[in-house]
């Protein structure tokens, strides 16, 4: 019984950090912040409008989850962009999930939603942590 309890005192801890922590990070945003659903249900009301969004981030794309990345679900965001990433950006951004700030458009040739200009990449896990500082010669 009171291992029963020291368990669910942790994982009650463990919901206050992570829940202060998603506070924090809230304060800070100033974009419509969207969830996963919401992209693609709404996505041709979305069109122009900068928004807020976490996502797991692999192959140039943001799927919902990791389990989404590996499926290769059919709702992706396309993240396209030109520059060279650095070996930060592979070890702390790259198949992870990522806080992503940038304006909703479409492409004519694809269904998929794309993300561009974005002001703001970094891990949930470390909001602070600039993803965009680790691609040098960013264009998107």
């Amino acid at each position: 019984m009171k291992k029963f309890i020291s368990i669910f005192k942790l994982l009650i801890l463990i919901v206050v950090v992570f829940s202060v922590k998603a506070f924090a990070l809230q304060e800070n945003i100033e974009c419509k912040k969207i969830l996963w659903g919401q992209l693609f249900k709404n996505q041709s009301d979305l069109i122009g409008t900068k928004v807020c969004l976490v996502g797991y981030y692999g192959h140039l794309g943001f799927y919902e989850d990791r389990a989404d990345l590996e499926k290769m679900s059919k709702q992706y965001l396309v993240f396209p962009f030109y520059g060279d990433v650095t070996e930060g950006f592979v070890k702390r951004c790259s198949y992870r999930m990522l806080l992503v700030e940038g304006v909703i458009s479409s492409h004519e040739k694809s269904k998929a939603p794309r993300i561009r200009k974005v002001t703001r990449l970094s891990p949930l896990s470390d909001p602070e942590y600039s993803c965009l500082d680790q691609i040098s010669g960013f264009v998107n």
